[in-house]
């Protein structure tokens, strides 16, 4: 497994420089985010946050100060967020109905932050549009089981039978798809310490079913040091926390990167209920986020800061936003009564139940997603952000030296194959497909990376056929794309 290098360093600016850089951004793409390589395919669209004078303006009833577009577009903005919360509150999900203030709130902060944070940060991954895009497009898209990846070996034939350029349609493929790759650390020094319940299945994490959860999951302990600076950590009655001294100051590209990797553990710890571009700007805007604080946490660790996370409760997000607080205040529920963690049903909460209740719900909204827009960019983007931000809260927590990372034993022997030419002969049953994805399950959970001679062998052994590339019709190829 090769060493990990964060594929982008932010620069450090003080609040003044990137108040400047903010603007500079503002005036070129407006309140839109851009995706480098992708930027004519794919926007996520947000709208110009309030400015703390137009808070003021808006609480004063003094609309005359408001120009007549911008004023018309912050009314449609709370109308929108009064459907919402209407919405909410009629929701047959427990969760989100009895906590619907704080996702409110978290829907706010991570709005807040989306532009903010994508002033300094970037997806830092090459990509290749017109390659991916013919994949992307085809039966195997994204690559979300093993099913999918031996689909890829098949289709290699639809679009060339050359066995290098099924190999390099291979390695660009699995750079989109969460569960090719997969990251370790290496001595885990500071997670075993604090988080024991997560150490050991860190040693063996995998960009799997686990991974989108528990990259998520991270995002109140990243965020620890700016909720006691602010006071919205608490310890459990009867015990104290020890605070390491002095708490850092945070800038505040910082603070708002905190605030939405907070908002983004609540927002996808609940069932979805959301579109699919907004729960991609919650994970793109999660994975810049990782980037900003990876660069913050170099001279200390949030892990590092507290003497034991067993005692620490932290708040739920309770709602800031003008227009949000007018909206909960002309509903039928006061404002407590619709504050809390969806996770746990309560407004304070331990820290460690917030990070079990996220992670596996977390997990299946990222897997749905997928499965839903695995022939798009949008799952393509998605896909990207979710890996990168995952290895970015990896490093944050134990540093950059300690990541190291490597494609799954799936993908690695599927590219073997690719690379020799080789596939499995399409016209035997399905059952041969089935045991030979069961053979690469097996091999990964040895983590045990079968060589071209092996995999013949294997064949050979179960009476499984392997044909030449060059010597299947592409007409043959087609129909023979298994289900996942």
């Amino acid at each position: 497994m090769p060493d990990w290098l964060a594929p982008y360093h932010i620069p450090k600016l003080t609040d003044d420089e990137y108040a400047k850089a903010k603007a500079a951004y503002i005036a070129k793409n407006g309140y839109t985010i851009t995706i480098p390589g992708l930027s004519d395919i794919i926007k996520i669209r947000t709208v110009a946050p309030m400015t703390q004078q137009e808070h003021d303006w808006w609480k004063g009833r003094r609309w005359d100060r408001f120009g007549p577009q911008r004023l018309e577009e912050l009314r449609a903005e709370k109308e929108k967020r009064f459907d919402r919360y209407e919405a909410m509150l009629g929701s047959p999900t427990p969760a989100i109905m009895t906590n619907a203030g704080s996702i409110m709130t978290a829907i706010d902060d991570a709005q807040d932050a989306t532009i903010s944070l994508a002033v300094l940060g970037q997806l830092a991954r090459k990509i290749a549009p017109k390659l991916l895009g013919k994949i992307l497009s085809g039966p195997v898209g994204i690559l979300t089981a093993t099913s999918d990846v031996m689909n890829l070996v098949q289709g290699a034939g639809m679009y060339c039978m050359a066995p290098m350029y099924g190999k390099k349609a291979g390695e660009q493929l699995s750079k989109a798809s969460p569960k090719t790759l997969r990251a370790k650390l290496k001595s885990r020094f500071h997670m075993k310490a604090k988080l024991p319940s997560k150490s050991d299945m860190i040693q063996v994490l995998q960009t799997t079913d686990q991974v989108f959860g528990f990259g998520l999951c991270l995002g109140p302990v990243v965020g620890l040091v700016q909720d006691i600076f602010f006071g919205a950590v608490r310890s459990t009655p009867g015990t104290t926390i020890k605070v390491k001294l002095p708490i850092p100051s945070l800038s505040k590209i910082c603070t708002v990167a905190h605030k939405a990797l907070k908002a983004t553990n609540l927002l996808l710890g609940i069932p979805h209920f959301s579109d699919d571009e907004e729960i991609l700007s919650w994970i793109v805007g999660a994975a810049l986020a990782f980037q900003h604080l990876n660069e913050c946490n170099q001279l200390w660790n949030p892990l590092e800061m507290v003497d034991t996370f067993d005692n620490i409760e932290t708040q739920a997000p309770r709602p800031w936003h003008t227009l949000t607080k007018e909206v909960i205040a002309a509903g039928p529920l006061p404002l407590d009564s619709v504050i809390g963690w969806p996770q746990t049903g309560n407004e304070w909460s331990p820290l460690l139940d917030v990070l079990e209740g996220t992670q596996e719900i977390a997990a299946d909204n990222i897997n749905r997603f997928l499965t839903r827009n695995k022939h798009s960019w949008t799952g393509f983007v998605g896909g990207l952000a979710t890996c990168e931000g995952a290895t970015y809260a990896l490093s944050t927590l134990e540093g950059e030296a300690d990541v190291y990372y490597d494609q799954t034993v799936q993908m690695k022997a599927s590219i073997t194959m690719m690379k020799h030419g080789i596939m499995l002969d399409p016209d035997q049953p399905l059952e041969k497909f089935q045991l030979f994805e069961s053979y690469l399950d097996e091999c990964a959970r040895d983590d045990w990376d079968p060589t071209m001679k092996q995999i013949i062998q294997y064949c050979g052994y179960d009476f499984i056929n392997i044909r030449l590339l060059q010597t299947v019709p592409t007409e043959a190829v087609k129909p023979k794309v298994l289900a996942p």
